[in-house]
């Protein structure tokens, strides 16, 4: 009974969901949580919202946002927040970082985060599995290649001990598991249609794409419904590495 009273306890502890910019939250993982009935709330960093002790979270989502990991000066809680994830994660918190999150996760873990020598990614396109990601929880789960949403200029080193999982044509690394808790994702699965418009309804950030190719913009939009079935698996896949099987949520 006592070990069904922690389950249950466990079961009402919260994901905190770091936001670094309003317009990138968690897109289609809040319809996977909210089905789950897991509790949820936004930690939002760029309005001055103080960080509470990750350590008693239930599990992690760190957002992407457009600023560099190294950009401290101009966004000081960046620091407090690289600061937290290390203690965090190193505490076996289960953590899943999502682009800048993912670049966090590193800068955390003591990697060194860059921009791409081979220029900015941004569009759907493919990650390809690393070997080493057969047995992995959540990339092992991923098809051999996958489309997803690219939208990054930054790219990180491999931290010390961490498992690549996933490269693409211009990142080496796309994502990678540090200890048994722990992901970082540089590529979005979280992308449905309405979150692709509402990043595009966001002048610096069409203005972002267009600045690759005048017409990246709408066949951002116009693509975005032809991935949104499988992207779901994927959503799926990451929450089940993340808080588990869903049927294990059932009070």
């Amino acid at each position: 009974m006592d070990r069904e009273r922690e389950k249950a306890q466990h079961r009402r502890k919260e994901v905190l969901v770091l936001r670094h910019v309003s317009w990138e939250g968690l897109g289609a993982f809040e319809e996977r949580l909210d089905t789950r009935g897991v509790p949820w709330r936004y930690v939002d960093l760029f309005a001055n919202q103080p960080l509470p002790d990750l350590r008693l979270a239930r599990a992690l989502l760190v957002m992407g946002g457009p600023m560099g990991v190294y950009e401290v000066e101009r966004y000081p809680y960046l620091g407090e927040e690289i600061s937290a994830i290390g203690e965090a994660v190193q505490s076996g918190m289960p953590t899943v970082g999502v682009c800048l999150g993912s670049q966090l996760l590193a800068a955390a873990l003591g990697a060194a985060v860059k921009p791409n020598p081979a220029g900015k990614e941004i569009g759907w396109g493919s990650i390809r599995k690393i070997p080493a990601a057969v047995t992995d929880p959540l990339v092992g789960s991923f098809q051999a290649e996958e489309t997803v949403l690219h939208w990054h200029g930054d790219v990180f080193d491999l931290p010390e001990n961490a498992v690549p999982l996933a490269c693409s044509s211009m990142t080496p690394y796309q994502a990678f598991r540090w200890g048994t808790r722990a992901w970082g994702l540089l590529f979005h699965v979280e992308a449905d249609p309405a979150l692709v418009r509402r990043w595009l309804d966001e002048p610096s950030m069409r203005a972002e794409a267009a600045a690759l190719d005048p017409v990246l913009p709408e066949r951002l939009e116009a693509e975005a419904p032809r991935y949104e079935v499988h992207l779901m698996h994927l959503q799926e896949v990451v929450l089940n590495a993340l808080l588990g099987p869903v049927e294990t949520f059932k009070v």
